[in-house]
Order: structure tokens, then C-alpha cells, then sequence
């Protein structure tokens, strides 16, 4: 077998690993969902989506899904799935909706596994952006 075929089939193997790779859950891709009105479930140690787009005046309703608790919080500290549960512990099948009404872009965080640095179980929510959507 000559070099070119060499190389042909080791990229053809290439090609086929990182395929099952990602069809397999082992790439990490991010995820992201945009709307008025979402939904997040918060799985063990994951979000969901890690970043998420909505108008201001939009809401997310944060859902617990995983045998841990839960929570979602601002880094900045400017809200938190807490002022509506009641609670920084929330269990499969709670629920918090919060409205956003200011624009701006938050890193956001599980109190329980992630931390405010956007480590661990963490992502990204986008208020606003586009002309006009500012409303505070």
C-alpha cells in the first residue's frame, strides 16, 4: 500500500470517530434556544440548553429534571430561581418562572454545581439585543 492510501484510509478512520463521537453524545456541542416563553429542565449537572435568548419582557420557566436539586443563578447576583420557588433546592418537577425585564447578557450558575465563574453547571442567558427590546 502506497503513502496516499495510507493516508486515505487513516483519514477515512478519522473521519468515521469523530462521526460516532458526535452521534454519541461524546463531542460537546453547545446548545442553545431562543423565544418569548422557554423552558429549561435542569438535569444532574447540566442545564438543558447553556445558552438560552429571549426578548426582554421574555420568560424562563427553570425545571427541575434530575434526582438532585437544583437552582439557577446570576453571577452578578441580579436574580435567582429562589425569589419565586422559595427555595435555592429544587426538585424534579419544580418549577420557577422568572420575566426578564432588562436587557443584558448573564452568566448563570446551579448554586449546588457549578459556580459564578460559569464553571461546571452553567450557561449563558441573552436579554434583549436587538433594536428597541431595551425596556429598563
Amino acid at each position: 500500500m502506497n503513502r496516499a492510501s495510507r493516508a486515505l484510509k487513516w483519514g477515512g478512520f478519522a473521519l468515521a470517530a469523530v462521526a460516532m463521537l458526535i452521534a454519541c453524545g461524546g463531542a460537546s456541542a453547545q446548545t442553545r434556544i431562543s423565544g418569548e416563553h422557554v423552558t429549561v429542565l435542569m438535569f444532574d449537572d447540566r442545564f438543558q440548553y447553556d445558552e438560552i435568548h429571549i426578548p426582554v419582557g421574555g420568560s424562563v420557566d427553570w425545571v427541575g429534571a434530575g434526582r438532585n436539586p437544583h437552582n439557577a443563578v446570576a453571577s452578578d447576583g441580579s436574580w435567582s430561581t429562589e425569589t419565586v420557588f422559595g427555595s435555592l433546592e429544587q426538585l424534579e418537577g419544580d418549577s420557577a418562572v422568572l420575566t426578564y425585564d432588562r436587557s443584558g447578557e448573564y452568566v448563570f450558575f446551579c448554586t449546588l454545581h457549578g459556580n459564578a465563574a460559569g464553571n461546571g453547571m452553567a450557561g449563558v442567558l441573552v436579554v434583549g439585543g436587538g433594536a428597541g427590546d431595551d425596556a429598563g
